[in-house]
C-alpha cells in the first residue's frame, strides 16, 4: 500500500508536470537505464581488477556475476524497453549466489 503511494507521488513528480510527452518518458528512461548500465559495469569492471579484495573466489565471482546482470538488466529492459527474463533472472539467482557463498564458504 506505501509503495503504491510512493509510486503515484514519483510518477505525478515525474510525468504530472512535465505534461506526459511521450518524449520526455523516452528520455527519462533511456537516462536512468543508461545511469544503471555504466554504475553495473563500473561496479563488474571493479571486482574483476582487484581479485585480492576478496578472499573467497566464488564470492568474488558472484559479486561481478551480480552486477554484470544489473548492467545487463538496466540497458536491455530499462533503456531499450524490452521485456527479456533472463536478465532478471540472471540478476537474482547471482544475488541468491552471493549469499550462498558468504554462507556455505565463509569470508
Amino acid at each position: 500500500m506505501i509503495g503504491e503511494i510512493l509510486a503515484e507521488l514519483v510518477g505525478e513528480a515525474a510525468f504530472g508536470r512535465l505534461g506526459r510527452s511521450q518524449r520526455i518518458q523516452v528520455v527519462l528512461r533511456v537516462g536512468f537505464g543508461l545511469l544503471g548500465t555504466f554504475l553495473g559495469v563500473a561496479g563488474a569492471v571493479h571486482f574483476w581488477r582487484t581479485p585480492g579484495s576478496i578472499s573467497n573466489p566464488s564470492l568474488h565471482a558472484s559479486m561481478q556475476a551480480l552486477f554484470a546482470f544489473l548492467a545487463c538488466f538496466s540497458l536491455f529492459n530499462i533503456a531499450l524497453k524490452r521485456s527479456w527474463r533472463w536478465p532478471g533472472a540472471g540478476f537474482v539467482l547471482s544475488f541468491v549466489a552471493l549469499f550462498a557463498t558468504r554462507i556455505l564458504c565463509g569470508p
